[in-house]
């Protein structure tokens, strides 16, 4: 699509819903593949080609058939920087990687560059697999570069991880063909605190988490483990601790969640489980002070870029619902 063809499409669904017309957004770039990715130079055009509400883009997206992603020319930049940073981890650990290892940092870094899109070794990858849209795109994508995947989810009880977040994990892994397992652990006592009030749960349920998956990598023999953080930047988005290889995978490559959630969506059968999980929504219901710690963790992801401030709106709507319940 050319650009004076999608700017006559946006004043008219602008004029349908009412906006004002009398100026236009401008448009840096447009890149029009499976998503349109719209670039303008300033937020104000960011905000005029969203539209309230999502509503510009949205309708959008429904005349052409296809996601609609909006940004401004200071997030390219900021995503250009976090590559940039990725590519110097990258390079960096390539100093001292062996085996299995460096074929995945080198992967990675022409990945990055524009080079490589799929692995041309046979390298098995873990990944830690919680059914949300972060580690489904993970899964997908790890998959679609032509990695031998194997996806772990840690299932303590189900409190943390309930039959409904199952199901979605184990119509996901049958459609993408993928080895899965469930690694059990204790969260008993986690799970107790949290519940009296005396911490917020999501700290230490992730840790405990992250500890027992990567203990289990290592039992099966697989050298590399794969999360769905966004938020590392730099050093953190890639790493070396005692032989294990870790990857941040959205945070190397500088994705945002609606970027998960377009890939997330890519694959056949998958459906949110929605924000939180049951203990955390107990927890909310029992300690209604702890939804600002909630809150807070949202807000970070608004900061860092990493979530639109309207995406971020439906989150915090999400966790203070619970007190008209």
């Amino acid at each position: 699509m050319e650009k004076e063809e999608l700017l006559t499409r946006i004043k008219r669904i602008r004029d349908e819903i009412g906006q004002d017309t009398s100026s236009s957004p401008r448009i840096k770039w447009i890149k029009d593949d499976e998503v349109l990715i719209i670039c303008g130079y300033h937020r104000s055009d960011k905000s005029m080609l969203i539209g309230p509400g999502g509503w510009v883009s949205g309708k959008l997206s429904e005349e052409i058939g296809k996601p609609v992603t909006v940004i401004e020319s200071t997030e390219e930049l900021t995503s250009e920087l976090k590559l940039m940073e990725s590519l110097l981890t990258v390079e960096k650990l390539l100093k001292k990687a062996e085996g299995q290892n460096k074929d995945i940092l080198e992967f990675f870094r022409d990945y990055i560059k524009n080079k490589k899109k799929t692995i041309d070794k046979e390298v098995t990858v873990a990944v830690s697999y919680s059914g949300g849209s972060d580690s489904t795109a993970s899964l997908y994508l790890l998959n679609n570069m032509g990695f031998k995947v194997v996806a772990l989810t840690y299932y303590p009880s189900d409190i943390i991880l309930p039959k409904r977040t199952r199901t979605i994990i184990e119509n996901v892994v049958k459609e993408l063909g993928i080895p899965h397992e469930y690694i059990k652990g204790d969260m008993s006592e986690i799970i107790k605190g949290a519940l009296e009030g005396r911490y917020h749960p999501c700290g230490r349920c992730h840790k405990n988490m992250e500890d027992v998956v990567i203990d289990h990598t290592r039992k099966i023999g697989i050298e590399a483990i794969t999360f769905g953080d966004l938020l590392p930047t730099g050093s953190q988005t890639i790493s070396i601790r005692n032989g294990m290889l870790r990857i941040n995978l959205p945070a190397l490559l500088a994705l945002k969640k609606k970027d998960m959630k377009y890939l997330s969506a890519r694959v056949k059968g998958y459906e949110s489980p929605g924000f939180g999980c049951p203990l955390l929504k107990e927890v909310h219901r029992k300690n209604p002070s702890k939804k600002f710690f909630t809150a807070h963790r949202v807000l970070r992801e608004v900061r860092a870029g990493i979530l639109e401030s309207n995406e971020g709106l439906i989150y915090l709507r999400s966790i203070f619902r619970y007190e008209r319940e």
